[in-house]
């Protein structure tokens, strides 16, 4: 669920813990092991679950990463963004959009998507290359394009 908030208010951790996420985002961009790079989210403190793939250079929040949960065998492919928060109404409104992304259990990112925040990407559901996801997608369906929409459903029995 998305929430409209005033600009920082969503915005509760020290300047030394944004500092130190940045630090760990390098190596979570370039590690050469899938696993160490679920790792480094990890540390920086978005819920992973198990046997969870990343690809090379995919960036999850850093300023709210713990709105941010990948269940299980989930795989998010190469130069990916996956936000949960939306900072194109500060400078006209003041406002901050926040939200909690949810990557159910087998979903598939494709490479160069976007994830906008209060978004939850359904089980078994797969992502089009280059697309950017602004609702949420039912579970065994395929979205692509900008904004994502609904191509078909499948189901993988």
């Amino acid at each position: 669920m998305k929430q409209v908030v005033d600009y920082g208010q969503g915005m509760t951790v020290s300047k030394f813990t944004r500092f130190w996420r940045n630090c760990l985002q390098i190596p979570a961009w370039f590690m050469p092991w899938k696993r160490l790079r679920a790792f480094f989210h990890r540390l920086k403190g978005v819920h992973i679950g198990k046997k969870v793939e990343i690809g090379y250079m995919v960036l999850i929040d850093n300023r709210r990463p713990e709105l941010i949960t990948i269940e299980d065998n989930v795989t998010i492919t190469t130069m990916c963004v996956v936000i949960s928060h939306d900072l194109s109404r500060q400078y006209n409104e003041g406002k901050e959009i926040i939200g909690e992304v949810r990557i159910r259990k087998g979903a598939f990112i494709g490479m160069n998507s976007t994830i906008m925040p209060g978004i939850t990407i359904g089980e078994g559901a797969v992502v089009a290359a280059g697309s950017v996801v602004t609702h949420d997608v039912d579970p065994h369906t395929i979205v692509g394009g900008v904004p994502a929409k609904k191509i078909r459903d499948y189901y993988s029995g």
